[in-house]
């Protein structure tokens, strides 16, 4: 999702309060959606991103890990019938 400002000012002229609170509405939205955990665009947040261990089994939304959810790295050297080990729980 892209941060979009509704409204330019240029030097030297009125900025109206109503445009004023418009840009920041929707700087407000953009944060709150980041917040939320909505805002993001797929795939914008690249696993060289990631620090070392941060995404966990309780960290995954529907506490579900696949074959089809594992990619890249990951998932080189397995195949659908592998089964992987999370915090104790094997999953495949």
């Amino acid at each position: 999702m892209a941060l979009t400002i509704p409204n330019t000012f240029v030097d030297a002229t009125i900025a109206e309060a109503a445009e004023v609170n418009g840009n920041f509405t929707a700087v407000k939205n953009f944060v709150d959606a980041l917040q939320a955990g909505t805002g993001f665009t797929a795939g914008a947040i690249p696993a060289a991103a990631l620090a070392t261990d941060s995404v966990t089994a309780i960290k995954i939304l529907d506490g579900v890990v696949s074959f089809v959810k594992l990619a890249g790295d990951v998932s080189s050297g397995l195949s659908s019938t592998d089964q992987v080990v999370l915090g104790g729980q094997i999953f495949g």
